[in-house]
């Protein structure tokens, strides 16, 4: 058997690696496995709906909603084994800014299956890791992450856009795989913007300090109110001063805000988070830059703000479907 006082450290992260390594091992066995089984199933009572009304900003909408919430919840209780989830999922819509998930004695040791939320267009996701990081997902993205932190570092990988607030742990930082370029922090909050379609990613910092780390090991540091634009295409990363960090983050209330943008750039966006589609007969229109800020929800009072600073018309076609062309 363990010694329980170091079983106690390793879980409150407060061990040695020496001694995380050797309670990492034990773990790995069939009498660690069966400790960890009976240990939250010890622990798991504090998951009882007065906490869950404590970790709610406001009541859960509806009486329905609340019972069914509850119910899974009481569900993962009863299979709160070793191999414990990783992440609370929330519809961002619903439950904007509502949970703060505490799971410090979750993701202590590596797992190698992962796990991935994928979100449609014309949605947004929140999701809450393990170890407390909140991820906002915006339209069109993935966030794959394992069923179980490391013991030394917390890694997941980005397709797309998201919010990160990454709880702080000095010992084992956090990174985030945009595939052609690496976040790594240790606490911090800052927007990644990596869609595959796009020919550059976008890293926005709000607190904190991240280093941006390339393909060749090149470290582009950054602070607070910088935002640093990385060309996948000759790999060249500028950082700089953001003027307004808002139009990097304002799709997380929903509303749109550029600043002398291509065409182009605003049609991607307005594809992925309303659902649509654009068809264009002149491909010369998608260069025209726009600088346009609204918070309109609908679709088409979006497209009349556009047409409004430019002598570009949208026509529906049906079908979410729309043509741009050049007014007479």
């Amino acid at each position: 058997m363990m010694d329980q006082e170091l079983v106690d450290k390793v879980l409150s992260k407060v061990a040695t690696p020496d001694e995380a390594r050797r309670v990492a091992a034990w773990f790995a066995t069939d009498e660690g496995q069966e400790y960890l089984s009976r240990r939250y199933d010890r622990e798991s009572y504090l998951l009882n709906e007065q906490l869950v009304e404590e970790w709610m900003d406001g009541e859960i909408p509806g009486r329905e909603m609340k019972s069914r919430f509850l119910s899974r919840l009481k569900m993962n209780i009863r299979t709160f084994r070793f191999r414990v989830a990783a992440a609370v999922i929330i519809p961002f819509i619903l439950f904007a800014g509502a949970f703060t998930f505490v799971a410090h004695r979750t993701g202590v040791f590596s797992g190698g299956n992962m796990a991935e939320v994928v979100v449609p267009y014309g949605e947004q996701m929140q999701v809450i890791l393990q170890d407390g990081t909140v991820v906002q997902l915006n339209s069109g993205s993935r966030l794959q992450y394992p069923k179980s932190f490391g013991l030394f570092r917390r890694e997941v990988k980005l397709i797309g856009e998201g919010y990160f607030s990454v709880a702080k742990e000095t010992a084992r930082p956090f990174i985030v795989d945009l595939n052609d370029l690496n976040i790594r922090v240790t606490g911090t909050k800052f927007n990644a913007k990596a869609y595959p379609e796009d020919n550059k990613i976008t890293v926005s910092l709000e607190e904190g300090k991240v280093n941006l780390i390339d393909k060749k090991d090149n470290v582009y540091p950054m602070i607070v109110g910088q935002n640093a634009d990385y060309d996948k295409e000759s790999g060249v990363c500028t950082v700089s001063n953001a003027d307004d960090m808002s139009v990097h983050t304002a799709w997380r209330t929903k509303s749109l805000n550029f600043y002398r943008t291509p065409l182009r750039d605003i049609i991607k966006t307005l594809e992925r988070q309303y659902e649509v589609q654009f068809v264009v007969a002149d491909s010369s229109l998608l260069n025209y830059k726009f600088s346009i800020s609204t918070s309109r929800v609908n679709i088409n009072d979006i497209l009349k703000d556009l047409e409004k600073v430019s002598d570009i018309k949208f026509s529906p076609l049906g079908n979410s479907k729309f043509s741009i062309y050049m007014a007479n």
